[in-house]
């Protein structure tokens, strides 16, 4: 490491520690000294940027270090663009960075289930548990299932009771060493939803899980046609979103997506999905204030449809 690097490296400790202590004048002022003597450490720029931002005056320069960080690096594994929206500076994007999902997953991926568990009282994996048994008896058997953006497992153990074969899709790699732990999947497999293949062979999957991912997805319209073309005829998609009011695209401050019942259906619609059930209810405490989402059961057709011939009933649910 050269002696600048050296420098940068104990200024930016400093404006750390300051910031820590709540003086973020003198922070950005220590922090401005990391990035003179490192101005390609794209982890000083990003640290500048978050602590002008806590400062009113100096929204705009805010932005600009925010901006440095994407020239800097085109990944974004900081999630400098994410702030850039949030700060009215950028449009909303369709999803967040790949790079920057993997790296905060592999940072998290060790005290990810104490966390979601026990802090954010998550009961996403209760909300599956259910979507799974009521379309159970409708289930091909044994059935092929997939668990996309399975993360740690956390939804496994219900999946692995409707499953003859369970496998695993994610971006992390370190969520997928938690994710084989657990000894309940078939294949686990290292993968971007967008881009990467869902099937391992082909034949098709009777259902597909996805608990607490599509939350980082804005334009689901991709991934509902994926589901589509990854599922057998009767197969269904179950999953979970953060609940929005809005018809746009919404990124929270805890850079998760919203979406909305008027958002969700065209897409599955024009995925030629039956949206069977769509239900509201809580799925996570954040700052003690409930988090409320949206579990939703979607279906590919059979064949008996077309032929006009009698299809399983299924009560509808919808928020």
């Amino acid at each position: 490491m050269s002696d600048d690097r050296l420098r940068a490296q104990r200024r930016l400790d400093l404006g750390l520690a300051l910031a820590g202590e709540g003086d973020y004048a003198a922070a950005v002022e220590a922090l401005q000294a990391a990035c003179e003597l490192a101005p390609d450490w794209v982890e000083a720029h990003f640290a500048l940027a978050e602590n002008l931002e806590k400062l009113p005056e100096c929204r705009l320069q805010a932005e600009t270090a925010y901006t440095t960080c994407l020239s800097l690096d085109p990944t974004d594994r900081m999630g400098a663009r994410i702030r850039l929206t949030l700060l009215g500076a950028a449009p909303t994007p369709d999803r967040l960075p790949a790079a920057y999902v993997e790296a905060l997953f592999d940072q998290e991926a060790r005290r990810f289930d104490a966390k979601m568990r026990e802090k954010l009282n998550y009961q996403g994996p209760e909300a599956i548990a259910e979507a799974v048994s009521i379309i159970l008896p409708q289930l091909t058997h044994p059935a092929r299932v997939l668990d996309l953006g399975c993360g740690t497992g956390l939804i496994a153990p219900s999946l692995r009771l409707a499953a003859g074969r369970l496998d695993g899709l994610d971006l992390s790699s370190g969520m997928l060493v938690q994710a084989v732990a657990t000894g309940l999947y078939d294949s686990v497999r290292q993968g971007d939803l967008l881009k990467d293949a869902w099937l391992i062979d082909e034949h098709p999957y009777d259902l597909i899980a996805a608990g607490d991912v599509l939350n980082y997805i804005g334009d689901l319209a991709p991934v509902f046609q994926s589901a589509s073309a990854a599922l057998s005829p009767g197969g269904f998609f179950v999953f979970t979103v953060e609940a929005g009011e809005d018809t746009q695209i919404e990124l929270g401050e805890g850079h998760r997506y919203r979406h909305g019942d008027t958002r969700l259906r065209p897409w599955i619609a024009a995925a030629l999905l039956d949206l069977i059930s769509l239900e509201r209810r809580v799925l996570r405490q954040e700052k003690r204030q409930p988090v409320y989402g949206l579990i939703g059961i979607a279906r590919k057709p059979v064949l008996s449809i077309d032929m006009g011939l009698p299809v399983p009933h299924f009560d509808q649910k919808t928020v």
